[in-house]
């Protein structure tokens, strides 16, 4: 029996059990974060194939390097997650490259961290213990779980882009599997010098690598972000010139029917009078919409108030137009045009064609711009950072709008604020005038 229990002694002490501890510890890394990749078919299977072959292949080549070049016995892992991943996964390479390289990051928090504390009782890390041990596995579920949930939402609709990011990624990538896997060959004991030291420079390594990852995956999704905005942005300037040149030509015709219907009136019956008044009314609508002394919003809101008719929406605004003379006509129409699609789209199926309104107001108090819109909405939306969460089914392609009033808001110093009150959407912003 004293037998048994030094041989598992030893065998817990051993080399192997460190490899194969290391290599269950950095399998639950890249599960968790590799968990929102994209899945390949029967990937249960493939998941625990990949997960037999990780273990065996990280005590293999353990023992190998242990031979030849001990300082790399454990480097093996990181490349062994990129050749597994593929097998379940089949996102891009520079997203696996990502979550492989913060799976390592996140793995080594975690024992670093348990290290330190089952230290500071006076036992040494590296030996079993079944005291001290379980304290390191429960701080170890506790941090890797903990740090996957806190960048969870972050590994959500990865862009698999990473352009301009993919060097530095690499650089980053080769400084983690240095500082991981090579400094720390010589430092994981408590009898190795200034032990409290290298742990906690390794604890404050790892989470400042993970700030330069995830920062690096922010950078790629709001440069992508951009380019679509200037996309949108050059479309909405062709789209303005051509409503542009469309309601100068049709305003001219307007003019033009309205005088020769005013001089028909005078030579026909009082019957066909009313009937050629009507026509003079429905011509004249270019006349009675959108004259708020701001051209540029003139043209949106006339090509606006057409399609609400058609919806059978009742538009109203108060606005003073000349106070939006410090702003681009290309943000004015972008302002306003994507405010008034969003309002549209959200009451022309309402049930009840009372609720079809949409009202908006813009004036100006002392130094500030107040542009104030409101709608009805069938469906109240869920909000996340103060915008709204767009209910189009591909959501790649929609929701920028409201990203980009926000941007054009931002660009002068103001700010975007939207919420519900009740069924009611309530858009607002605030922009000081220059």
């Amino acid at each position: 029996m004293n037998l048994l229990a030094v041989s598992m002694t030893e065998f817990l002490n051993g080399n192997i059990f460190g490899y194969l501890l290391h290599a269950f510890e950095a399998a639950l890394a890249v599960t968790l974060f590799c968990f929102y990749l994209e899945r390949r078919r029967y990937f249960v299977v493939r998941y625990f194939a990949a997960l037999v072959l990780f273990i065996g292949a990280s005590l293999g080549l353990g023992l190998l390097f242990e031979t030849f070049i001990p300082y790399l016995r454990y480097l093996v892992v990181l490349p062994l997650s990129l050749a597994i991943v593929p097998l379940c996964c089949k996102d891009s390479f520079w997203n696996e490259l990502f979550c492989c390289v913060a799976a390592v990051a996140s793995q080594n928090l975690a024992f670093s961290l348990g290290g330190i504390v089952v230290g500071l009782f006076g036992h040494n890390p590296v030996e079993a213990d079944l005291l001290f041990s379980t304290i390191q596995t429960i701080i170890y579920l506790f941090v890797q779980i903990g740090t996957f949930w806190v960048c969870a939402k972050r590994l959500k609709n990865m862009d698999s882009g990473f352009g301009k990011e993919r060097l530095p990624m690499v650089l980053v990538s080769l400084l983690i599997a240095l500082m991981v896997y090579v400094f720390q060959h010589d430092r994981q004991s408590l009898d190795s010098a200034d032990f409290f030291w290298w742990r906690s420079a390794f604890i404050g390594f790892d989470i400042v690598s993970l700030f330069m990852l995830f920062g690096m995956h922010e950078r790629s999704k709001l440069r992508k972000e951009n380019a679509v905005l200037d996309q949108l942005r050059v479309s909405e300037e062709k789209q303005y010139e051509f409503d542009k040149r469309a309601m100068e030509t049709v305003n001219i015709k307007c003019h033009d029917l309205k005088h020769q219907l005013i001089a028909l009136r005078s030579s026909v019956g009082e019957e066909q009078a009313e009937v050629l008044k009507g026509v003079e009314d429905a011509v004249m609508i270019y006349d009675a919409v959108a004259k708020t002394g701001c051209k540029p919003l003139d043209v949106i809101l006339a090509n606006k108030y057409l399609v609400c008719e058609q919806y059978g929406i009742r538009f109203t605004y108060m606005i003073d137009g000349e106070k939006l003379s410090f702003m681009s006509a290309v943000d004015i129409y972008s302002l306003f045009g994507n405010a008034l699609d969003n309002a549209i789209r959200a009451v022309k199926d309402a049930k009840d064609d009372t609720k079809k309104v949409i009202n908006l107001t813009v004036f100006a108090r002392e130094k500030l711009l107040y542009i104030h819109e409101e709608n009805y909405t069938e469906e109240v939306p869920s909000f996340k950072d103060g915008m709204p969460v767009t209910t189009q089914a591909d959501t790649d392609k929609h929701g920028f709008g409201m990203m980009s009033m926000k941007r054009i808001a931002e660009t002068y110093g103001g700010v975007m604020v939207t919420f519900c009150k009740g069924n009611i959407f309530n858009l607002q912003l605030t922009i000081p005038i220059k």
